[in-house]
């Protein structure tokens, strides 16, 4: 269909829109593409990361691009944790939240991160990500700190603790699933880093 006349014309600056992508609706330029926005966001971003955020089992992406190409990804894919004692329970598990170092501090994270929550509300209860150094930025977005320890459980069935209990953050989308953010937080192992 050919575009309006008299609809208004787009404004020269407007903001590119998100997308939100499955992960099996990635095909390989796209995932060539984002590979290389997570390496130049991040300085050890590896194999191992990359098949974290695109998990082909139901992981979701949202996206901004430039001139086609990704330069902002937040994805969110299904975990399996347990919270204290009780059951274990699948939630979702935000991954690989990138912008890309050219277009950093125009609101793209935060963008990409808002366009996630109504699909983590509408699946899981709860969602978890753990975050070096950005509590404050996931803060102003509804996400809590996590004030429990965490531990992980290998494969043999028992569980070590770990060191990422300072940048666990929760969203909350029930807050009667986990009342308690005190209580341990276990997740499932997997290659490279647990959490």
């Amino acid at each position: 269909m050919p575009p309006d006349p008299a609809a208004p014309a787009a404004p020269a600056d407007a903001e590119p829109p998100v997308e939100l992508r499955r992960s099996e609706e990635l095909d390989a330029a796209d995932r060539a593409a984002l590979r290389l926005l997570w390496d130049r966001a991040f300085s050890d971003f590896t194999d191992d990361d990359a098949a974290h955020a695109v998990h082909d089992g139901g992981g979701l992406h949202a996206l901004v691009r430039h001139a086609g190409v990704p330069v902002a990804h937040a994805s969110v894919v299904p975990r399996r944790l347990r919270f204290g004692a009780g059951p274990w329970r699948e939630v979702g598990y935000v991954e690989a939240v990138a912008v890309d170092p050219d277009h950093q501090r125009r609101g793209l994270g935060r963008r990409v991160m808002l366009a996630l929550h109504p699909a983590i509300a509408a699946r899981w209860p709860v969602a978890l990500l753990s975050t070096g150094k950005s509590t404050g930025f996931y803060a102003r977005l509804g996400w809590e700190r996590w004030g429990g320890l965490s531990f992980t459980r290998l494969a043999d069935g028992t569980e070590v603790a770990d060191d990422e209990h300072g940048g666990l953050m929760i969203l909350r989308c029930d807050p009667t699933v986990v009342p308690d953010l005190r209580v341990d937080v276990t997740c499932e192992d997997r290659s490279g880093d647990a959490w």
